[in-house]
């Protein structure tokens, strides 16, 4: 049931324009950061080869266009997910959804699977242009992947709280609104100053994957926010289903 659940709304993102337009426009953005990265450090390389350097493309090309990959999901993912249970309540379509043989966490999991579905080409292509790099020179493949593992729990983060508070609002653009308030308030905390600035910061947990360390704090970070978001959604949706 959750299968079909998410197939149903990937097929809702890639039967539509805007959605198309929406990956096509974010692919196209990365693709030009991109290569103004490669442009800078060809410019550059000379005087790192002088200096004997260990900073490579993978630092100064690669781990930046992935850092401007997580905030072009970051943007992205409200956007497409605002509408997965506010316009569900707006249209009206809620109470026959809450009248299927489906349990609310079921409902909760399969709109949250076809989101970060539908946006999974936006994780893949950005690490396919990385590794197209390679044909000219060295790209640590343990780094890509740990950056990928990194992008996708940011992924499914962002979804979850897109679809949590899709779930407490009727208007999507209220949902998407408030997504990217809790989301960049967690970006733009300052980890370094420690304490509970530290452990919320989304970044302090993040730049580490892009760097190639994989730790057990980070991915603890990542799961218990998802989960958390997940379970909010969940009583929020049985909630509305009439459960006390």
């Amino acid at each position: 049931m959750i299968w079909i659940i998410a197939r149903r709304e990937v097929l809702s993102c890639y039967t539509s324009a805007s959605g198309w337009i929406a990956l096509a426009t974010a692919q196209l953005l990365l693709a030009w950061l991109l290569f103004l990265q490669l442009e800078v450090y060809l410019k550059i390389l000379p005087e790192l080869t002088a200096k004997g350097s260990p900073m490579g493309i993978i630092d100064l090309v690669i781990s930046p266009t992935l850092s401007s990959a997580a905030l072009v999901l970051l943007i992205l993912i409200p956007l497409q997910g605002m509408g997965s249970f506010a316009d569900e309540q707006r249209s009206g379509r809620m109470a026959l959804l809450l009248s299927a043989p489906v349990s609310s966490w079921q409902l909760v999991a399969g709109k949250w699977l076809g989101l970060l579905l539908s946006i999974l080409p936006l994780l893949l292509l950005p690490l396919l242009m990385a590794w197209v790099l390679e044909l000219g020179s060295a790209v640590d493949p343990g780094r890509l992947a740990a950056s990928f593992l990194g992008l996708l729990l940011f992924a499914g983060m962002v979804a979850a709280i897109s679809i949590w508070l899709s779930s407490i609002s009727e208007q999507p653009l209220t949902a998407a609104a408030m997504s990217w308030g809790l989301l960049f308030l967690l970006w733009l905390l300052d980890g370094s100053s420690g304490g509970v600035m530290q452990l919320l910061s989304l970044n302090t947990h993040l730049s580490p994957f892009l760097q190639g360390v994989v730790a057990t704090q980070h991915l603890a970070y990542f799961v218990a926010i998802t989960l958390t978001a997940l379970g909010f959604a969940t009583h929020r949706i049985w909630r509305l289903g009439g459960g006390e």
